[in-house]
């Protein structure tokens, strides 16, 4: 889902997200819990006064910020781990 952010420059002086919309809906960001890169794109988990939990993907190249995923307050989100056999 496509989303609009505004950001200011953080992080090696890249644009970290600050407030975004979620339809008409206006979302301050409280705080970047983390980020990573994959590939050619940046991720945010964020977190929004509520205590909903969001990811946001931004691709670099072209400006495009979505909305990756939701996490409701309270929930925890799902971790991958590796599991290696004997």
């Amino acid at each position: 889902m496509k989303i609009s952010v505004y950001g200011c420059p953080g992080y090696r002086g890249e644009e970290d997200p600050h407030v975004f919309y979620l339809g008409m809906r206006r979302l301050p960001v409280v705080a970047i819990l983390d980020r990573w890169r994959e590939s050619d794109r940046r991720y945010f988990e964020v977190s929004v006064d509520d205590g909903r939990r969001f990811v946001l993907r931004h691709e670099p190249t072209t400006g495009h910020w979505e909305l990756a995923a939701v996490y409701r307050a309270g929930r925890s989100p799902l971790r991958v781990a590796r599991l290696t056999r004997p």
